[in-house]
């Protein structure tokens, strides 16, 4: 239930306590049973308020004092979920399949020189022969590992050959990267894939071919793409209850005003703490800065992340330091669509144009908060407006219907019956559609009621 906005103005005594103003709250609005928490503003922060607490010892700095009543939540059903969790431990990988490291730059350029001399070796045997070696990142080697739960890359390989000029013209561009990658780990500089293809523009010829061989060149030296000073595009946010160090450089992300943008460079980042109750994924954009200026972190005290629609590996490298440091529960919220859901997928299970570093970047126990498309049901009590409902193309149908085919949604049968439920219904919405009668009502109403009832997958 959440507190009709502006449908009553109530004057507080300020010499009254936290206690006697719930009272009076209760009273004027018939809420007998309804629990609250006080909120009062200390510059960038919401302070949480006792109930003997009076509001009339607060200075503010000559600025006017501002209350936030919200609703209390009560987490005992979640936090009975995540009791039951196992405690991690050390993924095992199936034979054969290729799992990457993350290495100095000393290390990765050890190999990268190992591999340039057996190719020099070999051509000087037999160099009618000679050839790389990479792993195959076609479609066949590619494959869902059910004890891992991720998308993961098997050991076909395929030989890039040096015996005729079409195969010339390919080892020439592998090994011009190559030859980028080693003078950077050298120089100990990190570039952009932009940047590395301007290096060697006519070689490469268009972007996509040096994107390509960065993948190429990270899946046969089984390294990370961090590990060859490669830097990821970032575009992802962080605000919250998380606090790092970054160079040295203190950063407290509930302090900062405004979200902090999420570096590139995921090495930079040490001493994570955080008294979060759980990390959540936001698809869209304006629904995290929604959350950041309702400060939502501070009513549930949580990590809000966004990476702005299709997650960039900066993002996704960040949550997996996050998993891996603070152990800490990751729920998403998406749009109600296939694109909702093939992103969630992503931070998930991982992707197949990455399927070698999906251990280092998917958070398989990441879990589906919403929106799910049975929140679109009548029956939900989140009474969404059905004007805010948009009618399924038939190209999000035989998308549909191929993504229950998929090894990933029969592993998590939870996740197939919300994929069947988009199909039956016929309508699919966006996050925004919480919001259509009440700007607020993701924050005051949604998201409570989510975690009080431990309603995700």
């Amino acid at each position: 239930m959440v507190i009709p906005p502006r449908k009553k103005e109530l004057e507080i005594d300020l010499s009254q306590s936290v206690n006697e103003i719930k009272k009076q709250l209760k009273d004027e609005f018939d809420l007998p049973n309804l629990k609250f928490v006080v909120f009062i503003e200390d510059t960038l922060k919401w302070n949480v308020m006792t109930d003997n607490d009076v509001l009339s010892e607060y200075e503010f700095r000559g600025q006017p004092k501002q209350l936030d009543i919200k609703r209390e939540i009560d987490l005992s059903n979640f936090h009975s979920i995540f009791k039951q969790t196992d405690s991690k431990e050390d993924t095992e990988y199936p034979y054969g399949v290729l799992h990457v490291e993350s290495l100095d730059a000393n290390k990765t350029k050890r190999k990268l020189v190992d591999v340039a001399r057996r190719f020099i070796d070999d051509a000087l045997k037999d160099p009618s022969n000679v050839s790389f070696s990479i792993p195959s990142r076609g479609g066949d080697n590619i494959g869902f590992d059910e004890d891992s739960e991720l998308v993961l890359l098997g050991k076909q390989r395929v030989a890039r050959q040096f015996r005729n000029l079409s195969s010339v013209k390919s080892v020439q561009q592998l090994t011009e990267l190559m030859r980028i990658v080693h003078d950077q780990l050298d120089r100990n500089i990190h570039s952009a894939k932009r940047d590395i293809f301007y290096q060697a523009v006519n070689t490469f010829e268009k972007q996509d071919t040096s994107d390509n061989l960065i993948e190429d060149v990270g899946a046969m030296l089984q390294v990370t793409r961090s590990s060859m000073n490669v830097t990821a595009s970032a575009k992802g946010n962080v605000v919250g209850h998380l606090e790092f160090e970054e160079q040295g450089n203190y950063k407290d992300c509930t302090k900062q005003g405004n979200a902090v943008q999420i570096s590139p460079n995921i090495e930079d980042y040490t001493n994570m703490q955080s008294d979060a109750e759980f990390v959540l994924i936001i698809e869209k954009d304006a629904i995290f800065n929604r959350l950041s200026e309702d400060k939502f972190y501070n009513y549930v005290p949580s990590i809000l992340v966004t990476a702005k629609g299709q997650p960039d590996m900066a993002t996704r490298m960040f949550l997996k330091k996050i998993n891996d440091e603070l152990d800490l529960p990751i729920l998403a919220i998406m749009d109600a669509d296939i694109y909702g859901f093939e992103i969630l997928r992503v931070y998930s299970v991982g992707s197949k144009a990455l399927s070698f570093e999906a251990s280092n970047l998917a958070v398989p126990d990441v879990k589906w908060l919403g929106l799910l498309p049975s929140d679109l049901r009548e029956e939900s009590g989140f009474d969404i407006p059905a004007s805010t409902h948009i009618k399924m193309t038939k190209s999000d149908e035989r998308r549909v219907k191929l993504l229950l085919e998929e090894e990933f949604v029969k592993r998590k049968p939870k996740w197939g019956q919300q994929i069947q439920t988009l199909l039956d219904l016929g309508v699919k919405a966006e996050i925004q559609a919480l919001n259509a009668n009440d700007p607020q009502f993701i924050t005051n109403h949604y998201l409570p009621t989510k975690l009080e009832q431990a309603d995700f997958i």
